[in-house]
């Protein structure tokens, strides 16, 4: 029997209906059939937005659908708001403010969660009638979305930042957005690879392609991002530069084009012959994140490298490994794209060397 118990999650501030079902080939074709479906690997379901459509196209299937109204409900109590009881007012505003973050160039992930919190935010300031906003009216939707909700810092740090903006240049009410609390930062130092678990990773790659990835984002410490949205062009074999371009805040910079990564990038060229981006997907002109992240953990899984590594992780291996070689700390900055050189510091604490320098108390006591 086809059964798929059907449950109302949220998923990245947006409403979604979850489906769950004992793995059955005939059932994933099924649900595989369903356009704008995406799997959850956390959840372990496939999810799909929460629309008429998406509901039509999951009866047309066929399956035996038990809707699970208890754990909806369950779901429903982590205060979600619906996107339906934004007025037509703030609706005007609201889509006023998606193309002012357009005309400043924000980048097109950054322009999604700002509108998903902002839509959350405006649906609960209808529900609860209020028409006056004021900083208590900020500091109530703070407490009881993020933190009854149990929603994390990051997200809650998101919402303080859009609200910011959309105070200032969409609303009436003079609100001091100094006065916004933002959830204090836990300082958690990253984990970095060591030289040597860095070139057992490389080794551990057959594809050349992956290795190449790979090999990219630590020799040049890039984001993800940054490499998914690297063209052919930006590569200046000639000057020894790669250009990245549009980063986080808006910027672009320049980088050196290590020797090593020259090389293995000319024989990658030769055999994949890429359009357009250095890397393109399987069924796309981009590689995507989440194949990154997938084949770097294979990569680490093979190497027998104990640690939890991200592809950010590469990144401060980059920073960290340049500081160790006295690098000089403006550079390394210029080179990752920090505004602050604050932000680029905590590289200094990851440093063996720094580290290894240090005494004790114990080592001035006599024998």
């Amino acid at each position: 029997m086809s059964v798929v118990n059907v449950r109302k999650i949220e998923k990245e501030g947006q409403t979604r209906i979850a489906l769950f079902f004992k793995y059955q080939r005939d059932i994933a074709d099924r649900v595989k059939s369903i356009p704008n479906r995406k799997y959850s690997r956390s959840l372990k379901c496939w999810h799909l937005p929460y629309t008429s459509e998406s509901w039509r196209h999951l009866k047309n299937t066929n399956l035996e659908l038990i809707i699970d109204e208890e754990k909806s409900i369950a779901i429903d109590r982590k205060l979600r708001y619906d996107e339906s009881a934004i007025d037509e007012y703030w609706m005007e505003k609201l889509e006023g403010f998606e193309k002012y973050l357009e005309i400043i160039r924000y980048r097109d992930a950054t322009i999604r969660s700002y509108m998903a919190v902002m839509k959350l935010f405006l649906a609960w300031v209808c529900k609860h009638g209020i028409t006056v906003w004021n900083l208590s009216t900020l500091e109530a939707f703070n407490h009881e979305y993020f933190i009854q909700g149990k929603h994390s810092k990051s997200y809650q740090n998101i919402w303080a930042s859009a609200i910011k903006l959309f105070l200032d240049k969409y609303t009436e009410f003079h609100i001091n957005v100094k006065e916004i609390e933002r959830p204090r930062t836990s300082k958690v130092l990253p984990n970095v690879l060591s030289t040597e678990e860095i070139k057992r990773l490389l080794n551990s790659y057959r594809n050349l392609k992956h290795k190449a990835i790979i090999m990219t984002i630590y020799a040049c410490g890039l984001r993800k991002s940054e490499l998914i949205n690297l063209k052919l062009s930006d590569l200046d074999g000639k000057r020894n530069v790669i250009r990245i371009r549009n980063s986080k805040g808006a910027k672009d910079r320049d980088i050196s084009f290590p020797k090593a990564l020259k090389k293995l990038l000319k024989v990658y060229y030769k055999q994949y012959k890429p359009r357009e981006y250095l890397f393109n997907g399987q069924d796309q002109l981009q590689y995507s994140g989440s194949s990154i992240s997938k084949l770097l953990k294979a990569g680490i899984k093979r190497s027998g490298i104990d640690k939890h590594v991200t592809p950010h992780s590469l990144r401060h291996s980059y920073a960290t490994h340049l500081v160790e070689k006295n690098i000089n700390l403006r550079y390394i900055q210029e080179a990752l794209g920090h505004k602050s050189s604050k932000t680029t510091e905590i590289y200094t604490y990851l440093s063996k060397e720094n580290i290894g320098n240090m005494t004790s108390p114990v080592d001035f006591w006599d024998d």
